[in-house]
């Protein structure tokens, strides 16, 4: 097959329409499957609060992995370990924890969530700590509904008492 201007013309027309079709399709699949995936970060959050660390992880795969803007990674494990000694040996409680979702992008291997992630509390009873991050996570649709793989964490920032936190 050769290409003129009619092959071109038609060529066009044909990406105009299967363009025209697929975004409305994935518009609404967006507007299906954000308010499950909000309602599992309230979960996730609700749990945190609680300082349930296996309650906080229950929609998280066996083999979640939390990747840190450095590139270190954290298995589900090691994930669990890490908030059970901040949540024992600090003393943290936490008042608030919300995560507001930006973006959702469909693909092959689920869904990615792009989320703002506001986290404020206190140790030691009085000492006021707030947490700002943004992260990438994938998430995978399987039998027992939508479930957390992993999640990238792109930026992150601690105040302590209004002061930045840099440790």
């Amino acid at each position: 097959m050769f290409f003129n201007s009619k092959n071109v013309i038609l060529s066009t027309a044909w990406i105009s329409v299967a363009i025209v079709t697929v975004l409305p399709a994935f518009a609404e699949i967006n507007a299906k499957i954000q308010p499950v995936i909000q309602t599992n970060y309230n979960q996730i959050n609700a749990a945190f609060i609680r300082k349930d660390i296996k309650g906080a992880t229950a929609l998280f795969t066996p083999d979640y992995t939390l990747i840190n803007p450095e590139g270190e990674k954290q298995t589900l494990a090691e994930f669990r370990e890490h908030y059970d000694n901040l949540f024992t040996r600090f003393n943290i409680k936490l008042t608030s924890n919300k995560a507001t979702i930006k973006n959702i992008d469909v693909n092959a291997s689920g869904i990615d969530v792009a989320i703002e992630q506001k986290t404020e509390g206190t140790i030691a009873g009085f000492n006021k700590i707030v947490i700002n991050q943004t992260s990438r996570d994938l998430w995978l649709k399987t039998p027992q509904g939508w479930r957390l793989k992993q999640s990238k964490v792109l930026t992150s920032q601690t105040t302590f008492n209004g002061q930045t936190f840099k440790g």
